[in-house]
C-alpha cells in the first residue's frame, strides 16, 4: 500500500485535524463496498509514518484503496 499523505512544498496538507482519528478503511479496488481491512487511529492520531509502518496483508488481493473518512489516502496503484 502507498500512502500519499506525506507533505512536499507546495502541497496541501492531507492529514487534517479532523481526518487524523478516522478509523484507516483499506477497501477493495473495483468495489468500494468491500470493506477488506479496518484500522483504529492510534491514539496521537494517524501521521504519514504511522500509515506507512502498518503490516497490511494485500498479497492476495487484486488491489485496494486507503480510506480516512471518505478522504482517499492511498492504493495499491499509486
Amino acid at each position: 500500500m502507498k500512502f500519499i499523505t506525506d507533505v512536499l512544498p507546495g502541497e496541501s496538507v492531507i492529514l487534517t485535524t479532523s481526518l487524523i482519528h478516522c478509523h484507516l478503511q483499506i477497501v477493495d479496488l473495483f468495489d468500494k463496498a468491500v470493506v477488506i481491512f479496518e484500522y483504529s487511529p492510534p491514539a496521537e492520531g494517524w501521521t504519514h509514518e504511522s500509515l506507512c509502518a502498518l503490516d497490511i496483508p494485500l498479497e492476495r488481493l487484486r488491489g485496494a484503496d486507503a480510506y480516512l473518512g471518505d478522504t482517499w489516502v492511498g492504493s495499491t496503484e499509486v
